[in-house]
């Protein structure tokens, strides 16, 4: 038989057992060292394979407040009153909060507002509010996103109608006549409900790319830490060397 590579796994809840937390305060990215809630991130692992690279995490704080200022200066360049996003990588960049990435893309029940002033609204599923408990940024967190057939049936309209007027209420409030809507993607009954209002839609994944185009020094960082993981488990991969008898795998 072959060389077969073995590897020594121990199982191990590195996010939550509290008797392997690191010590401090704060964790390397600047997040608080408390992973009884609810947050995802690196685990001491990956801060340590980082260290011994060399590399400097990003300090998430920061790299959240700058972009939430890249999307307001997008947004006050064009005169828009606000941004409604349902892209999940949208929503991702606006807040920094995930829930059910793959599953939204599909179906929009989460969505976020984000003024011309700054105030982020995010709208999330029902039961979900802990999730961004931990993100100062976010002002209020709200649900009733949803307004397709999954979801709603043949209500489909009525939730996109009420939906619709709760978004005309908010730029009232934050964008007083500025009636300027940008929006990223949206179901067919609630732009329509939206548009019925008398709101002026416009592009807003244009907003979105112009806003991500320019990265800080964390955005960069971040991309360093992403990019090294990712080449530590690829050689992992690529080192293993299974002998299963007539059936020989290498990776």
């Amino acid at each position: 038989m072959s060389n077969i590579t073995t590897f020594s796994v121990t199982s191990s809840n590195r996010k939550i057992d509290p008797s392997r937390r690191r010590g401090g305060t704060f964790k390397a990215d600047g997040s608080l060292n408390d992973n009884d809630r609810v947050e995802i991130g690196p685990t001491d692992l990956a801060f340590n394979e980082w260290a011994e690279l060399g590399l400097t995490p990003p300090n998430l704080t920061r790299m959240r407040e700058y972009r939430l200022q890249r999307i307001v200066k997008e947004l006050q360049k064009r005169d828009l009153g606000g941004i409604l996003l349902f892209d999940p990588l949208n929503i991702r960049y606006a807040t920094d909060s995930t829930n059910m990435q793959v599953w939204v893309t599909h179906n929009h029940s989460r969505a976020c507002f984000v003024s011309a002033s700054g105030h982020l609204i995010l709208w999330d599923f029902h039961n979900c509010e802990h999730l961004s408990a931990h993100l100062p940024l976010i002002k209020e967190v709200r649900g009733g996103a949803s307004f397709f057939y999954f979801e709603t049936g043949d209500r489909t309209d009525e939730h996109a109608s009420r939906f619709a007027s709760e978004i005309q209420s908010i730029l009232q409030e934050h964008a007083g006549d500025n009636k300027r809507l940008a929006i990223d993607k949206i179901e067919i009954a609630g732009f329509n409900k939206i548009k019925q209002l008398g709101i002026d839609v416009f592009d807003g994944q244009e907003v979105m790319e112009f806003a991500r185009s320019i990265k800080n020094e964390d955005e960069i960082n971040a991309m360093r830490c992403s990019i090294a993981s990712t080449e530590v488990v690829t050689y992992a991969v690529k080192s293993v060397d299974i002998d299963l008898g007539d059936f020989s795998y290498a990776a």
